[in-house]
Order: C-alpha cells, then structure tokens, then sequence
C-alpha cells in the first residue's frame, strides 16, 4: 500500500498552477483549403478524458467525430480526435478535459473549411450546480471521518492509551462509516461532473471507468481499502497507527489542488499534513470531551498530553496553510479579494483565527488547572467544556468551507485583472483597457482624448503585440464611435506581451508608446 502511494504522488509530471489550452489544430477561426481529418488540443499540463471529450459539430449542426477522443502516443499534454469534414462552412469544436488538479475545464472555438458560414450554436450544458454542491458534501463527509477515525485513534495512542468507552468507540466507528460513505459518494458523482452531466448520468460504467484512469480516482479507491486495513491496525502500537493515519491523509491530498501546479511534492506533503493536523485537532477534542466527564485524576493528564499535541497541530495548520493559501493565491491582493476562491479562504481564516482563539481559552484552563488556581470552577471542568465544544463546532464548519474550496478554481489562475494605461502620443491622451477573457484572448477598448480633454479621431491609430521573437502581430480596431475604438487580441502563448499604440497626425508625425499586457 505504501508503494501505491508514492506511485500516486510521483506519478504525474511536472503540471502548472491550473490546465490551459495552449494551441489548437485547426486554430481558432482558421479558413481552410482542404479539410483537416483530425483536432488535435495542446495544454500547458497533462489532462485526463472524459466521454465525449472533443465535439466537432458540422455547419448542418451534425457530429463528425471520427472516433473517440485519445493521447496520442501517450503524450497526457495532447488530445486528438479523427474527423470528417465534407462540409463546406464553418465547423465547431466543443471541447471539456479534466486538470491534474481534478477541475474539469471546457471551451469552444470554430474554423472553417474552404469559407466562414453561419456558426452551429454550441449545444447546452447539462452540468448540474446541485451534482457539484454533493460532490462538494461528499469531500466533506470525508474530511469529517477522517476527523473522527484517524483523530479520534491517533490521539488515544498517543494521549490516553488507557483510554476506551462506549462512546469513543461508536464515533470511530461512525467515522470509519462517513470516510467510506464519502470515499464511494465522491467516485460515484465524479464521473457525471467531469463530464458535465447530471444526475441521469450516476452509475454509467464508462464514467466510473474514466475516473478509475485518474490519480483523484486511485486515491480515493486508495483511501477505501486503506480504511478496510485500519481495522487490522486499531489495535497496533501508536507508530504503526500513525503511518497508518499519513497514507490516508495522502489520499485527500493527491485528491486535490496539490495534485497539480508548481512545487507539487511539496504541496502534497503539506496538504498532507494539513490534513492529519486538522483531524488531530478535532479528533482529540472529542476524546477531551469524553475525557472530562472522567474522574479529575483520569482527565487531566490526557486533557494536558492532549494540549501539547494540539499546540503542534495548530502550528503545522498555520504553516501549511500560509503555504497553500500562496500557492493558491500567490501574492496578489486583488486575486484575494477578487474570486470566489479567495473570498472563501478569507472566510475559512477569519474563523480558523476565532478557534485558535478559543483553543488559546483553553490551553489556559489547563495551565491553571496543572498550577491549582481553578478550583473556583462551579463544576470541574465546566470552562473547558464550553470552550472545546466551541471548537469542535468550529472546525465542523471550517472542514465544509475546505470541501468548497478544493472544489474551486485557485485564485492564482482564476483572476484576470483587467490593464488599464494612459498614454501621451503626439499630444493626445490614449486610454487603454485590456480585458482579458481567458484561453489568451483579450478585448481591448482605446478612448483617445485631444489635448482639451475632448474625444478625437486622429488620422491613424494602430496597435501591435509582440512577446520576445513573437511578433509584432497587428490588431484590428473598428471604430466604435468618435475616438473609441475596440479590438481583440489573441495570441498564440501565454505570457507578458507588449502592446504597442501607435498614433499618426499627420503624413510625417507619428509616435508609438508600449505598455505591458499579461495574456494567460
């Protein structure tokens, strides 16, 4: 089993912060003499197939698929699908892969065949918001059986070995049923997301098969027979119990955002750890619980080993999540503030920050409980009761907003901000704002001023990207209205482009400013 999983974390290659489509064949909007018998997608990543991965829709709105959608010579970077275009006019490539990090992303473009047509409307989706909101419920089933299997065992073995009741057993057995639940819930509603469908979709076989193919579905088969074996381990000394507790905490890592982007090793680890760390947290406060209601000479030595282990616990919280939360995010402000993503991590840190605070309440109790000055307690151990239950009821919510946030775009590739940039060029002022739209396309709008702040259409006003050998490549404007004018721009790879204005006056005036646009 240890063997399995370090196949899974060294199994992928090297992967961006998120999959992107790098270039196309046939392009985006490309006229072609003679018809093309496949499309082939490039990425920046390796990207896992779903059914019907690559659509191809003729002018008449028929399919002309040739085949199934597959990595051509096991390149996991490229996908290609056979087609056959006899059609003159414009076709449509409708297309949805899954990325290393187990977000499914799609997109669309057409190209034509001997001259553009009337573009086939692309078909519906039938993705569901509700299949996501239960996959999202099933990661949290999980998170909240790992809790109280692994948690609740861990730190017996380690702070109460002496310790056993009815009720300690019932939650471990509760939370071995909630890890195996959730593990079977998140296979079963996997596939019909990836792929984009509904609930109609649950059971098919070929879906279950595709998310099989996944290192999110061999973690999570992992992560199954992992808890069959921890009912041989229960009963094993507390090193054999926490090797056993690391491998499950791999899985929910290698199911997640660590399993692609930069640094990734290192991110599984620390999504690893974060993982036990918080199922220590909340796994140990329920023992405390049941541990108080003990006789004072039971209760105190477990409550104090139980706070020495909970004080490292939330210190590996803090430093893996500073670690993941910029991985996620990087060092922007507006990606924090921006996307969904980002909104959800300040939620998840603002109540991370009100639990330690309660924990500090009663890391507290147990100082002056060790030093004799609690006897004023109306019932020993009441304080502490009220604040651990406020903590676990805190972490309960935190491990919810965790399955929503590994079911969302980090904000590192999901913010786009928008390039905005005055420029002075022969006395006028040119204002420009880049928009960007995704798969490295940008709309441009240019608002050109004269010297009295007052709109003006000079002779001649052009614009041109270039990034290092690429270029420059020219950009069409239409004029919108008097000194408006609007473009896109799309290039061939991501980057930091240079956007050139160039504005002519005159026959022989003329002067051309560069600001920097980032296309992603």
């Amino acid at each position: 089993m240890f063997a399995l999983m370090t196949g899974l974390v060294l199994a992928a290659g090297p992967a961006q912060a998120h999959a992107a489509l790098e270039s196309s064949t046939p392009a985006d909007d490309d006229v072609l003499e003679v018809a093309p018998t496949e499309v082939t997608l490039t990425f920046n990543e390796s990207v896992d197939l779903v059914p019907e991965s690559i659509q191809v829709f003729a002018p008449d709105g028929t399919r002309v698929e040739d085949g199934r959608a597959a990595h051509p010579g096991g390149t996991a970077r490229v996908v290609r699908i056979g087609v056959a275009c006899s059609q003159r006019g414009t076709y449509l490539v409708s297309w949805r892969v899954v990325s290393a990090d187990s977000h499914p992303l799609a997109g669309a473009f057409t190209f034509s065949v001997g001259a553009t047509s009337k573009t086939v409307a692309r078909p519906p989706s039938k993705e569901s918001r509700v299949l996501s909101w239960s996959l999202g419920g099933a990661r949290w089933l999980g998170y909240l059986g790992s809790a109280l299997l692994l948690g609740i065992l861990v730190v017996l073995a380690w702070c109460w070995p002496t310790g056993s009741s009815t009720t300690l057993r019932r939650l471990v057995t509760g939370g071995a049923v909630l890890l195996v639940g959730g593990a079977m819930l998140e296979l079963l509603l996997k596939g019909p997301y990836d792929a984009g469908l509904g609930f109609s979709a649950l059971g098919r076989i070929d879906l279950l098969h595709e998310v099989w193919q996944t290192t999110y579905g061999k973690a999570v088969v992992a992560r199954l027979l992992l808890t069959g074996v921890g009912v041989l381990v229960v009963w094993r000394d507390r090193w054999v119990i926490s090797t056993w507790a690391v491998l499950i905490g791999t899985t929910f890592a290698l199911a997640g955002h660590a399993a692609g982007g930069s640094l990734r090793l290192l991110a599984v680890v620390s999504e690893t750890a974060h993982a036990i760390a918080a199922s220590i947290w909340l796994g140990g406060l329920l023992v405390v619980l049941v541990a108080i209601r003990r006789r004072d000479d039971e209760a105190l030595p477990t409550v104090r080993r139980f706070s020495r282990l909970a004080f490292a616990a939330v210190c590996a919280l803090v430093i893996t999540g500073t670690f993941q939360s910029w991985r996620g995010v990087g060092w922007s402000w507006g990606a924090l503030t921006g996307t969904t993503y980002g909104r959800e991590l300040l939620v998840k840190t603002l109540l991370v920050a009100g639990v330690i605070l309660l924990a500090s309440l009663s890391r507290s109790w147990v100082n002056r409980r060790v030093a004799g000055s609690a006897s004023k307690c109306a019932r020993p151990g009441s304080d502490l009761r009220r604040t651990v239950l406020g903590e676990t009821l805190g972490i309960i919510v935190v491990l919810a907003l965790t399955s929503g946030l590994t079911a969302t775009e980090p904000a590192r590739t999901a913010y786009h901000p928008k390039t905005t940039a005055e420029l002075v060029i022969e006395g006028d002022t040119v204002q420009v704002a880049a928009v960007p739209r995704g798969d490295r396309k940008i709309d441009l709008r240019l608002y050109v001023l004269d010297a009295s702040g007052e709109p003006t259409d000079p002779p001649e006003v052009a614009v041109s990207v270039s990034l290092g050998r690429i270029g420059p490549l020219p950009v069409r404007l239409d004029a919108v209205a008097t000194g408006k004018r609007r473009g896109r721009i799309d290039v061939p790879v991501s980057g930091t482009w240079k956007l050139a204005v160039t504005v002519r006056t005159s026959d022989i005036d003329e002067s051309t400013r560069t600001v920097d646009v980032p296309i992603r």
